[in-house]
This record gives structure tokens, C-alpha cells and sequence, in this order.
């Protein structure tokens, strides 16, 4: 027996407002409320009626699009230098005394200038370091296992540069997201630092990843 929502209409307008390309289409008046609401049944399995779905689908609040200048924002991609990195590592920290002491005696030790590579994220609530797998070994023993929440041994990374116009120029990075999402590829980090892009991806996913944004580029 198919389950029924207790609330259908909520259950539709939660199901909108997890999907950003939906809302942006029924904003636009593009979308088939009667297929949509096929979809929405079939894929989610409810024993509910397509009309009580086609009537919540007409009833949510959308809000009219805003204009976009998709012109300026793919110029920015245009000029902007993409390469990809392999053989990636991180670790996920505890953020306390000892792990930010740790990180700044680690810093003088990293050679940047021959390529080596360390990239560290802050949360609320952790660190996240990102390191050349080569050196996964020697950083899980610096941390130790008792400061260590989580490690990843199969990452790649993708570098974008863009040019200095980025900040005057809104919906770069949700063209760069909307994009791999699209094409099914999730983002495990992200590090954005004046106007450069970090992006951190399954060590599978990272020649697509790059095909794809270096075709949005050029």
C-alpha cells in the first residue's frame, strides 16, 4: 500500500523547496503542472491524487525570477585559468588548543614554493586540511587518531583563478555548482579566497568534474 502524506500540500512545497532548477522553472511558467505532478507521484511513490498534487503545485508561492546578466558572468568564466590536482588527502580535525597549535607549527614545513600543497578549512566546529596524499602519513601522526574525526585518501582538487571583475560580477559560483550538479558530480569542499576557487571532488568524478568546467570556460 503506497504511503500518504499527512499534509499533501506541504509535502509538494517541500519537495519544490529542496530543488532549486524546479523552483526556478515555476517561477519562469514553464512547467506542466499535470506532468510535474505524474512525476512527483510515481517517482516518490504516495498514494495520493493528481489533482490534490497539481492544486499544491499552483498554490506555492513562487516569486518572480530575477534578471541575471549571463553575458557577464560566463566573460568571468572566459578569462578564468582552471587546472586539476590529483592524489589528494584530508583530514577532518577537532578544533581545539592542541590541532590549532599543531597547524601552526606545520605551516614553516610545507614547501610551497616546489609544489607542495596545504589548503585549511575552518568550520564552526572542525578543521579540515587538504594535503598531497604523500603526505597523509605524516600528518595522521603529527594530529594523532584522538583528534581526527574523519580522513579521505581519494580526492582530487580543482583550481579556478578568476579576474580581479569576480566580486562586481553575482552567480559565478552557482553557474559553476548548478553545473556539476546537473551532471550528477558532488562537491565535498569548497574554499573560495578573494578570486580563487577550490573546489574538492571524489577522486572518481575529478576528470569529469574538470571536462565539464573547462568546457564552461571556453
Amino acid at each position: 500500500m503506497l504511503e500518504k502524506p499527512k499534509n499533501i500540500r506541504e509535502f509538494v512545497w517541500k519537495l519544490i523547496d529542496t530543488d532549486i532548477s524546479l523552483r526556478k522553472d515555476l517561477s519562469r511558467g514553464i512547467i506542466n503542472f499535470r506532468s510535474l505532478a505524474r512525476y512527483v507521484i510515481d517517482t516518490y511513490k504516495v498514494g495520493i491524487s493528481l489533482d490534490s498534487v497539481i492544486s499544491a503545485l499552483r498554490r506555492y508561492p513562487t516569486q518572480p525570477e530575477k534578471k541575471q546578466d549571463k553575458t557577464a558572468v560566463y566573460n568571468i568564466l572566459k578569462q578564468a585559468k582552471i587546472r586539476s590536482i590529483t592524489k589528494m588527502a584530508s583530514l577532518s580535525l577537532k578544533k581545539n588548543e592542541e590541532t590549532t597549535h599543531k597547524i601552526g607549527a606545520i605551516l614553516p614545513e610545507v614547501d610551497f614554493e616546489s609544489g607542495e600543497i596545504l589548503r585549511i578549512i575552518e568550520g564552526a566546529k572542525l578543521f579540515k586540511i587538504i594535503i598531497d596524499k604523500k603526505s597523509y602519513e605524516k600528518m595522521y601522526a603529527t594530529f594523532g587518531k584522538k583528534n581526527i574525526l574523519d580522513s579521505n585518501r581519494g580526492i582530487g582538487m580543482i583550481e579556478l583563478i578568476y579576474p580581479d571583475s569576480l566580486e562586481k560580477t553575482p552567480g559565478v559560483f552557482s553557474a559553476i555548482s548548478t553545473e556539476l550538479g546537473a551532471n550528477d558530480i558532488s562537491i565535498i569542499d569548497a574554499l573560495i579566497i578573494s578570486n580563487e576557487h577550490i573546489i574538492v571532488v571524489d577522486e572518481k568524478d575529478l576528470l569529469k568534474a574538470f571536462e565539464i568546467l573547462y568546457n564552461l570556460c571556453n
